[in-house]
């Protein structure tokens, strides 16, 4: 009999200990709410968090100021060894002078020749098809990559976005007629690489 009461009396004791535990994290985890602290399931993340939530210390800071834009572009064109990667700044100055989405540019000019490393002439500078009809190897060509940044940046504005073309299928089925054929493949890499940049 006093081992089965000693049971019982065990089972209790660490019982109400768990249960205490478990409300102890509840009303602490409704206080980091309450306080603007978000939660994480990250056992690192939520230990540093409860470890500062009462600190006042600042123990340094950085204040960075620019455009990740620029940078998202830079990082994703360097991966991709393409020559256009000293012109990130550039790209995204177009696209807001010509109130185009920042990536577009790019993302046609991965699809269209891999980023400016396939184009129909070294000097060329196409990056973009321009002028490339099907079955041709020669197209427009472009002083430098900036003047042709520019150009299609100012192209995309005025033969599409001006005239309310917006969506990238309807984009695609003038940019690149045969893809709509082949279920609107232009407009799919395109929308890959868009998205890829995000």
């Amino acid at each position: 009999m006093g081992k089965k009461f000693l049971l019982v009396a065990t089972w209790y004791t660490v019982t109400l200990g768990f249960l205490g535990i478990v409300l102890a994290n509840a009303s602490i985890d409704k206080k980091l709410e309450k306080a603007g602290y978000t939660y994480s399931k990250d056992p690192a993340l939520s230990q540093s968090i409860l470890a500062s939530a009462g600190s006042t210390q600042i123990l340094g800071t950085s204040i960075v100021s620019g455009d990740a834009r620029s940078a998202l572009l830079e990082a994703f064109l360097k991966n991709h060894d393409s020559p256009m990667a000293p012109f990130a700044d550039l790209l995204v100055h177009e696209a807001d002078a010509n109130g185009i989405d920042y990536r577009m540019v790019v993302s046609i000019a991965m699809c269209e020749s891999n980023l400016g490393k396939r184009i129909p002439t070294k000097d060329s500078f196409n990056a973009w098809g321009i002028a490339v009809y099907t079955g041709q190897q020669s197209g427009a060509k472009f002083t430098d990559w900036q003047s042709a940044i520019s150009w299609v940046s100012k192209f995309i504005k005025t033969k599409f976005y001006d005239r309310g073309i917006t969506d990238l299928k309807d984009i695609g089925a003038i940019w690149a007629p045969p893809s709509v054929e082949a279920g609107y493949s232009w407009s799919s890499c395109v929308n890959t690489f868009m998205k890829a940049i995000q």
